[in-house]
């Protein structure tokens, strides 16, 4: 009988929320190396009913891999007040205290901490239904964790921690969040002594996590994030973008992404791209796709600057499914790769601007580890600093290769982003898991 694998994540598709694709294909990876998956994961109908879910995301699911979905009362998105308790309703500061209460006894996590029994009960009934191999646990939020610690300490099961982000410090600043608990610092520390692996995202925030915990640095990987393959595709270079003749015509930058207000930084492109625009082709746009906020309803904030970005040859244009990325791409000339900042800030769409070919203007500063995945290529633009006048240099550089481009370049372009591809990296950590299974049968 093959291995089980039990995946904790809060979201899996449909749902459209940070992590979604990293967990999705750790579930496709381990799948496609011949494990039975089960994810424990929030209800679908918590992401449907906020707009937060992408049905063409279940495409890309291997209809293999079981989907558990454990119940939550959720602080934001359980928005039906039919369903909620009295006190939630009549009293709902009370609530808020007595849930942050329950929070902190179930689970150190805020709003999350009280999912913990549940998740330990599914756990539980899945482990009963098929003996659970390995449990991998993929956070924020860190009570994804919770099952692999609860089979470990009931039955002996060894649990890998997926971290996408950082739990005891902030990876814009590198300093401790407000509110940090000695219980929190106990249980990271605690789950790291027990845990098989640790996967990071970037070496600077696995980094950080072995100057912390040198008793558990030997188990850290970096197991990157990667682009996507779309729906049906077999061949990695699908995210190419063959080199258009542009001559002396309008070029169009492109930026796909979320646009958050006060992180994504609009007031330095917008000012760099009035800079640079007066040494760019006539008629040269600035399209930004994706979704305002975690909804998709920008602030008025947000929508007034987008507003006043537009005389500019800045446009709005809306989300993008994912069945229709490619296509989108292929649209653009040059990508802007616009990112909060910070020593551990990492980003899922890097990857996928690598895999493009297309020329990157990056509007972050350089400690942002975007290095780690672009330092080795030549279309990749990186501005001296957050200064309007460097980045609207680098969109000026930006254009002048694309109009110099040739095909050879282009393609060299996209076969070096093809190392990028997520499956081919998780591939990879799962055959070190399965090494390491290996070597811990023999012992």
């Amino acid at each position: 009988m093959s291995r089980h694998l039990l995946l904790t994540a809060w979201a899996f598709p449909p749902a459209r929320t940070s992590g979604v694709y990293r967990a999705a294909g750790i579930a496709d990876a381990f799948v496609r190396a011949g494990w039975h998956v089960t994810v424990l994961t929030g209800p679908a109908s918590l992401f449907r009913a906020n707009e937060v879910a992408d049905e063409t995301l279940l495409e890309t699911v291997d209809p293999r891999i079981e989907i558990v979905e454990v119940p939550l009362e959720h602080h934001e998105l359980s928005t039906d007040i039919t369903t909620w308790s009295r006190t939630r309703a009549r009293q709902p500061e009370l609530w808020t205290r007595r849930r942050l209460q329950r929070d902190r006894h179930e689970f150190p996590e805020a709003w999350y901490g009280s999912w913990a029994p549940a998740l330990r009960e599914a756990a539980d009934a899945v482990h009963q239904s098929r003996p659970v191999d390995l449990a991998l646990g993929t956070a924020a939020p860190y009570v994804d964790f919770v099952p692999g610690e609860h089979l470990r300490a009931q039955h002996g099961v060894p649990y890998i921690l997926d971290y996408r982000d950082a739990w005891t410090f902030l990876t814009f600043t590198g300093t401790p969040p407000a509110g940090l608990t000695d219980a929190v610092r106990d249980r990271e520390r605690a789950l790291m002594s027990e845990a098989f692996q640790v996967w990071f995202v970037n070496d600077p925030i696995r980094g950080w996590h072995a100057g912390q915990y040198p008793d558990s640095a030997a188990k850290m990987r970096t197991v990157r994030n990667g682009f996507d393959l779309p729906a049906q595709a077999t061949d990695a270079a699908a995210f190419g973008v063959p080199l258009r003749d542009v001559a002396d015509g309008p070029l169009t930058f492109g930026y796909i992404g979320t646009i958050n207000f006060g992180a994504f930084p609009l007031d330095e492109v917008v000012e760099a791209w009035r800079i640079a625009r007066m040494q760019l082709p006539e008629g040269s746009r600035l399209v930004l796709r994706g979704h305002l906020g975690r909804t998709g309803e920008g602030s008025p904030q947000l929508m007034a600057a987008l507003a006043e970005a537009e005389p500019l040859g800045i446009v709005y244009e809306g989300p993008v499914s994912r069945s229709r990325l490619t296509e989108v791409y292929r649209q653009f000339d040059a990508l802007l790769l616009a990112l909060p900042s910070g020593p551990g800030v990492t980003s899922g769409k890097v990857y996928e601007y690598a895999a493009t070919g297309l020329p990157i203007v990056s509007v972050h500063t350089p400690e942002t580890p975007v290095a780690e995945v672009l330092g080795d290529t030549d279309h990749w633009h990186a501005p001296r600093s957050l200064e309007p006048e460097a980045i609207a240099e680098s969109l000026i550089d930006a254009a002048r290769q694309v109009q110099l481009s040739t095909v050879g370049v282009r393609q060299r372009a996209i076969a070096a982003g093809l190392r990028w591809e997520r499956l081919g990296i998780l591939a990879t950590a799962v055959a070190d898991v399965e090494t390491a299974f290996g070597v811990e049968a023999r012992a």
